[in-house]
């Protein structure tokens, strides 16, 4: 198996690849700049103060929350605790995102 190991982005954004050879890649989220009252009627109330989102090689997308804090010097390791703590996209939410891509 690969060394984990991390890259950082101009972007902020960050790669690392996990202990089994997946690549992923992380970006923040920054908190949604809304109303309170716009905020409340968002699913996944949890979100609201931002969020890591990590995206596999493969497209996988996971969501973690909330963001820890110094996130961007976690080592490779810390980082796979993070993914695997996240919540993956819903079904829906992948096929928004393939809708894009095309």
């Amino acid at each position: 198996m690969p060394s984990p190991s991390v890259v950082h982005h101009a972007s902020g954004a960050l790669d690392f690849t996990d202990a089994s050879g997946t690549v992923w890649t992380v970006s923040e989220i920054a908190r949604l700049d809304f109303s309170e009252r716009l905020m409340a009627l968002l699913p996944h109330p949890e979100r609201r103060q931002g969020w890591l989102l990590f995206e596999s090689q493969f497209g996988e997308r996971r969501r973690h929350t909330p963001i820890p804090e110094g996130w961007r010097s976690f080592s490779a390791s810390s980082l796979e605790e993070c993914v695997a703590a996240a919540v993956r996209s819903s079904v829906a939410e992948q096929r928004r995102r393939e809708d894009q891509d095309r």
